[in-house]
């Protein structure tokens, strides 16, 4: 009888506890890194947002290694960062932005920021730990962790960057056309290459070392040249892409001399036969590479077509007669 008793108030007792406990969630671990091959590079990608927890990102500590959730010490040191174009090379007196982060993520899988700033060499106070140090010069950048121990200490990032600056010009003059350019900057990546950024011409284009492809578009049409060029570290690359191209301005008109025609549907075509652009109103203005087109304007249910050549560096104006080659449908 009395061993009857003692499972009975097992089971009213013992069993629900032990339900209850197996129903509550357990505490989610602290977030740290996975250990790798690279851990700089795999930092710079971690900071920069292409890896979050979950990824093969490479650790500069081994998983769940206690230093990763400790708080930093009370006691402050100061910290000394500056960064260098190239081993040989002078601090870089204005463009960086220094950022440091604690040394592991937290809940969300982001490493918090406890500091930021920008222009040349960067001077801080922190309390005493370690942080992960990030440096950023335009597209170059590179991340450090950074043991802050003692009254001070310094660190020199190297960035092994360069500028690019880059011009639009046409044949026969050298005078740079910003108005009207733009550039695209390429790398190569696995057989292909990837848009870095655009720039205007004049814009200095601050890149890790290293091979592009550029391609500068002068309106945006079809005036388009290309050209690998190759940055090196602490150095100014110089480029100019010469182009052979005109303005044109289009207006349909009823008279020689008369005013131009409202609500006109303009069509240019290459020389090839291909349509190269197409725009609604009174006039069109755009930029052509040199050569031979032909453009139709239509005005309600009438065509007008008429051939046209522009030369490189000149400005043209090309004025279709309604009463002329008309194509009526």
């Amino acid at each position: 009888m009395i061993r009857w008793a003692q499972v009975l108030f097992l089971a009213l007792f013992v069993l629900p506890a032990t339900s209850a406990l197996a129903a509550k969630p357990l505490p989610k671990p602290k977030p740290t890194l996975s250990a790798g091959a690279d851990p700089q590079a795999a930092i710079t990608r971690f900071v920069n947002g292409e890896d979050r927890l979950g990824s093969n990102v490479a650790a500069y500590a081994p998983a769940n290694h206690p230093t990763a959730v400790r708080p930093a010490s009370d006691a402050l040191a100061s910290l000394y960062v500056v960064g260098k174009l190239a081993d040989d090379g002078g601090p870089i007196g204005d463009g960086l932005i220094w950022r440091v982060y604690q040394d592991f993520p937290d809940e969300t899988g982001q490493l918090p920021l406890v500091h930021k700033g920008r222009g040349g060499d960067l001077e801080t106070r922190l309390p005493e730990g370690r942080y992960i140090v990030h440096a950023a010069y335009g597209r170059a950048a590179m991340s450090r962790v950074v043991e802050l121990r003692g009254p001070a200490s310094s660190e020199t990032f190297v960035l092994n960057a360069g500028g690019l600056q880059l011009n639009a010009v046409l044949e026969d003059d050298d005078a740079t056309r910003a108005a009207d350019a733009e550039f695209e900057i390429y790398v190569p990546e696995n057989g292909d290459h990837r848009l870095v950024g655009t720039v205007k011409p004049g814009a200095i284009a601050r890149l890790p070392a290293g091979s592009y492809h550029v391609i500068s578009k002068y309106g945006d049409v079809n005036a388009v040249r290309s050209a690998d060029v190759v940055v090196e570290a602490g150095k100014l690359t110089r480029v100019s892409l010469r182009h052979q191209a005109g303005n044109v301005r289009l207006k349909l008109v009823r008279r020689t001399g008369g005013e131009a025609i409202a609500d006109t549907q303009w069509t240019v075509y290459s020389d090839d036969g291909q349509p190269i652009f197409k725009r609604v109103g009174a006039h069109a203005n755009l930029t052509l590479a040199a050569g031979r087109y032909a453009v139709v304007a239509k005005h309600r249910d009438a065509e007008f077509r008429q051939h046209f050549t522009v030369e490189s560096g000149e400005d043209e104006e090309v004025v279709v007669l309604a009463q002329q080659f008309a194509l009526h449908r």
